[in-house]
């Protein structure tokens, strides 16, 4: 069981990748809001795809690509006068691709970015989830944190963001230790209430869940510094039954703004993409939720 040590997170440089759509203006104001409070610079990326149109109107009237990259390249642009007028160091992209979680991730590597910004949607159909694709992809292959918005989360308070509480959710792996150092920097950036969550399965007596409280407590317990005392309050929770509706629910019942946790391809956070722990999360969420490979 690793110990984790003190560590300082910066996010000199934001990358926010943005769609247009009602999700990415959301995810908008985070990767504003977090700007200001990390004095970061933003670059804003919309790829382009010249075979897609995103509208009936559209499609109708057969617009040309051109005229469709120039209505996206104006947005873009009001977009960075936003970010500029709130005394943010901001850049725009417009890049050409098909598939574009390869095109951010190009960029992400390429200017070292510190963070990802996306927003995400979900539609139920087919008794399946669905999630944005290229949320997906850029959160199992990002090497940076990924900081996903979710149709239900909140909008984020006006000015610099500082996450007053925060839930940092385990399955004690060598991914979700190296998310934890994220939780652990942002809680000391902010003095933040700060929880380290296991959630245990649901079949067994009352008489083993306490035993397994008590075990998964200690575990948990080991892994938190004991510097880290000194400027957040970590506490460590057990919860029992289905891991996405645990972390949510403890979310919801302390008023989380930050869901931390480890992703790998092959993790038990993102074994099964349409019912799995990860979409879930994002689908239901009322914070953003950080994901970390």
């Amino acid at each position: 069981m690793p110990v984790l040590q003190r560590v300082s997170v910066s996010l000199r440089h934001i990358l926010f990748a943005t769609d247009f759509s009602a999700a990415s203006d959301r995810a908008c104001a985070y990767a504003k809001a977090l700007a200001l409070n990390f004095r970061s610079s933003v670059e804003i990326v919309h790829v382009f795809d010249p075979s897609v149109v995103t509208t009936y109107v559209e499609a109708i009237l057969g617009v040309p690509a051109k005229d469709r990259q120039r209505v996206m390249s104006d947005s873009l642009e009001q977009v960075k006068k936003d970010f500029t007028a709130s005394g943010i160091e901001a850049q725009s992209s417009l890049p050409e691709g098909r598939r574009p979680h390869a095109t951010v991730l190009k960029l992400a590597k390429e200017h070292e970015t510190d963070l990802i910004v996306a927003g995400t949607h979900s539609r139920w159909g087919m008794e399946r989830l669905v999630i944005g694709s290229t949320a997906e992809e850029l959160i199992r292959n990002a090497a940076c944190p990924v900081l996903t918005v979710g149709p239900h989360a909140k909008d984020p308070p006006a000015g610099p963001l500082v996450f007053r509480t925060i839930v940092y959710a385990t399955d004690f792996s060598a991914e979700a230790s190296k998310a934890a150092v994220y939780a652990l920097s942002f809680a000391q950036d902010s003095g933040a209430h700060l929880y380290f969550c296991y959630v245990a399965g649901a079949e067994s007596t009352p008489k083993d869940r306490k035993l397994m409280d008590v075990r998964f407590k200690a575990d948990l317990k080991r892994m938190i510094p004991e510097s880290s005392y000194e400027w957040c309050t970590p506490e460590t929770v057990v919860e029992h039954g289905d891991a996405a509706e645990g972390i949510l629910e403890l979310a919801e019942r302390m008023h989380a703004d930050l869901i931390v946790l480890g992703a790998r391809n092959a993790s038990f956070w993102l074994t099964h993409i349409e019912h799995g722990l990860t979409p879930d999360l994002l689908a239901e969420a009322t914070c953003p939720v950080m994901t970390i490979c």
